[in-house]
C-alpha cells in the first residue's frame, strides 16, 4: 500500500475547467499530491469572461473542510478566490480549529483590468482573519499595491520614491516590488511573493519575508497569450510542494517551474485567454 501527502484547495469551480479548483486538482495531481476539495462559489465562465458567480453557503463551506479534516488531514492548504465576509470568516475559524499548517493563500482581488473583485469589507476580512494563518502569501502588482496602502494607511514610505502621500500607490520597477512585498511582510507577519508577471520584469518574482530576508526568482516571459489560471496554478504547486517537505524557497522555485512548462506547451482552447496544458509532464 502507498500514500501521498494530502493537500485541500479552498477555492470556487471554474467552469471551463482552467482556473479555480480545476486547476488546483489538476496542479496538486500533476505534482505528485492528492487533491481535496472545498468550494467556496459555483462560477459560469469560460476564457472570454465570467456570467455569473453564486456563493456557496457558510454552513456548507464550514462542513466541506471539517469533512476533508476529520478524514484526510492535509498538510498543505491552498486557498483562492473568496468574494464573501462571511466565507473567509468560516474558512479562517475552521482552519484554526483544525490546526491547519502550510497555508498558501492567492489574494485575489483584483482583476488584471484594475477592477476590485470583492469588497472593501471582505478585504479586510482576509488581512485580519486569514494573513495571520498564511505561510506565504501570493499577490500580483495590482493586488501588491492594495494590500501596501492597507498596511501602510496611504502613506507608504519606500525606498525608491515611487509612492507619495497624495498619490496612489503604484509599482514601476523591481526596487518597488522588494520596497512593497518587505512593508506587506512586516505588518502583517506573513511572507509576501509578489508576482512581476503584470509588465514590471520578466516574470521575476521577489518573496519578501518578515525578518526581512528577501528571495528573488528568476523567470522567463513565455509568449503566450492563454494564461487563463496561472495564479491558481502557482499557488496550489507551491502548496504542493510544501506538502511534500520542501522549503519555501524551493517550493516556489519548483512551482514557477513547472507554470513555466504548462505555458511552454502552448495549448490552445477557446475564444479568450484560454487554459493551460497542466498535464505537460505526460505529454
Amino acid at each position: 500500500m502507498s500514500t501521498l501527502p494530502p493537500v485541500l484547495a479552498i477555492s470556487g469551480s471554474d467552469s471551463s475547467g482552467g482556473a479555480g479548483q480545476q486547476a488546483d486538482l489538476k496542479t496538486m495531481m500533476a505534482c505528485g499530491v492528492f487533491g481535496m476539495s472545498a468550494i467556496t462559489a459555483l462560477t459560469a465562465q469560460n476564457t472570454c469572461g465570467v456570467r455569473s458567480i453564486q456563493n456557496t453557503e457558510p454552513a456548507i463551506l464550514a462542513d466541506q473542510i471539517d469533512a476533508v479534516f476529520e478524514d484526510i488531514p492535509p498538510v498543505a492548504v491552498k486557498i483562492g478566490m473568496v468574494s464573501s465576509t462571511e466565507l473567509i470568516e468560516t474558512i479562517a475559524d475552521r482552519l484554526v480549529a483544525h490546526h491547519a499548517m502550510n497555508v498558501v493563500l492567492d489574494p485575489v482581488m483584483v482583476a488584471t483590468s484594475g477592477a476590485r473583485l470583492i469588497s472593501d469589507d471582505a478585504i479586510a476580512t482576509l488581512t485580519e482573519r486569514l494573513f495571520p494563518l498564511a505561510t506565504v502569501i501570493t499577490p500580483n502588482v495590482p493586488e501588491t499595491e492594495v494590500l501596501l496602502d492597507l498596511a501602510t494607511g496611504h502613506n507608504a514610505e519606500v525606498d525608491s520614491g515611487a509612492w507619495h502621500d497624495d498619490a496612489p500607490t503604484r509599482i514601476h520597477t523591481s526596487a518597488d516590488m522588494e520596497s512593497a512585498g518587505t512593508a506587506i511582510a512586516r505588518h502583517y507577519g506573513c511572507a509576501v511573493l509578489v508576482k512581476g508577471g503584470h509588465a514590471i520584469n520578466d516574470a521575476n518574482d521577489v518573496l519578501a519575508e518578515p525578518d526581512g530576508t528577501i528571495t528573488w526568482f528568476d523567470g522567463v516571459r513565455v509568449n503566450n497569450p492563454n494564461t487563463h489560471g496561472t495564479g491558481c496554478t502557482l499557488s496550489s504547486a507551491i502548496a504542493s510542494n510544501l506538502a511534500k517537505g520542501e522549503t519555501l524557497t524551493d517550493a516556489i522555485s519548483h512551482a514557477k517551474e513547472y507554470l513555466t512548462g504548462a505555458l511552454e506547451a502552448q495549448l490552445n482552447l477557446g475564444k479568450g485567454s484560454g487554459p493551460m496544458d497542466h498535464a505537460w509532464r505526460y505529454r
